[in-house]
């Protein structure tokens, strides 16, 4: 992990490694901010569709229904008339821009589709069947009027709506640890193929199916908590995947909430920033809501010391104020012997009633908490790696709620 900045542009950068590489730009739009001829990609049209509508070569895919929406496109449901079976067809919005990433989205997919199996599933050893972990794309194609399609299997729910529908609740140990377990495992993967997700998040983990049932709340007496009938799941929308032979000047990635320290710095990343956004994820399957709710960057920084009972190392501050110019978002403040200064006021306030991980986890649950610690080290290269969680006690051992 390089401990520097980039010396012409003073971005988030990937630090060198030995050997010639290919020089490309991956930056990923903001959602909020990125415009293309005087137009946000969030206001651009989405694909008007009908009922029983044709896509594809050969009109191939029968349009259902819809399943949903995001800022570059929206996804339907599709029979695909060749084998009858049932597709999720992701319609990307008709811009240049948003195509040419699509395209490379499908090619990431494509790459890691292709890869070695028996090998990979040698180097991990043992775990979930590898093809269910990743979504996979079945076709790609290129409408007339512009709109670029990807056709992927169809899954269930996403993690995001599943804890939405059960009222922001916590699901039961037993299910967070088998869901756990399938993430570190699609994590594991990705990165001994040398690829880096950078926008893992909620939203992003889809359970396969959608069933689930009601049962009593495991840590809030008295009310009930769904609980997924079948816990498989995905990892989708590898927009902003990037493999880590590539040297990319990519600003920030991801979502903010699910940043790792590092990328709030500034600093140089690679792949411990899926382990960061893993934490937050399996954090909010255990307690149904965020860790961090911030919208500025200064408290982000305080809240992850808070959270984890540590302080940043003096290097990574030293650094990161180093790198930071006339145009950062905010002022990286720190004191003489290095340590980080936290803001005052009602985001200081926010700060102290963040309560730190090992008051919220449940005493039982102690190798929960060690897990979890395991994955919010704020030094990049003490984190705990996707292919040694594995050897994690909380996932090794049987839990009873």
């Amino acid at each position: 992990m390089g401990h520097t900045c980039s010396e012409k542009t003073r971005k988030r950068s990937r630090s060198p490694r030995d050997g010639a590489r290919k020089k490309r730009s991956r930056s990923k739009p903001s959602v909020a901010h990125e415009q293309h001829g005087h137009i946000k990609d969030s206001d651009r049209p989405h694909f008007r569709w009908t009922r029983s509508m044709s896509l594809g070569p050969e009109g191939r895919y029968k349009v259902r229904g819809h399943l949903g929406d995001g800022t570059f496109g929206r996804v339907l449901s599709a029979k695909d008339r060749r084998t009858g079976g049932q597709v999720a067809v992701k319609v990307i919005k008709s811009a240049e821009h948003l195509r040419e990433l699509a395209e490379e989205e499908a090619e990431v997919l494509w790459r890691i589709q292709r890869s070695d199996p028996p090998k990979l599933m040698q180097e991990l050893q043992s775990g979930p069947d590898r093809s269910a972990l990743i979504v996979r794309l079945l076709d790609s194609f290129l409408e007339p009027d512009g709109h670029f399609c990807m056709v992927f299997e169809q899954l269930g729910t996403s993690l995001r709506d599943f804890l939405k529908r059960n009222s922001a609740r916590g699901l039961y140990l037993s299910d967070v640890q088998v869901i756990s377990r399938q993430l570190l495992q699609a994590l594991a993967t990705l990165h001994l193929l040398g690829f880096i997700h950078t926008d893992l998040k909620c939203r992003n983990v889809m359970l396969r199916h959608s069933s689930h049932f009601s049962a009593p709340s495991p840590r809030e007496p008295g009310l009930a908590t769904m609980r997924p009938t079948d816990c498989s799941i995905s990892l989708i929308d590898f927009g902003g995947c990037v493999h880590q032979s590539d040297d990319c000047s990519r600003g920030r990635a991801g979502t903010r909430q699910f940043r790792g320290p590092e990328l709030v710095l500034g600093l140089d990343w690679d792949s411990p920033v899926d382990m960061w956004a893993a934490g937050c994820v399996i954090y909010m399957l255990y307690f149904g809501k965020r860790p961090f709710s911030v919208h500025e960057s200064a408290e982000h920084l305080a809240m992850m010391e808070r959270l984890t009972e540590s302080c940043f190392p003096p290097w990574m501050l030293q650094t990161a104020q180093e790198c930071q110019d006339d145009e950062a978002s905010y002022e990286l403040l720190i004191t003489e012997d290095k340590k980080l200064v936290w803001p005052e006021g009602p985001a200081g306030a926010r700060v102290e009633a963040l309560r730190p991980l090992s008051a919220q986890v449940l005493p039982r649950h102690k190798t929960f908490l060690s897990f979890l610690k395991g994955l919010f080290q704020l030094e990049p290269l003490q984190r705990l790696r996707a292919t040694q969680a594995h050897q994690m006690e909380f996932l090794t051992t049987e839990v009873q709620e």
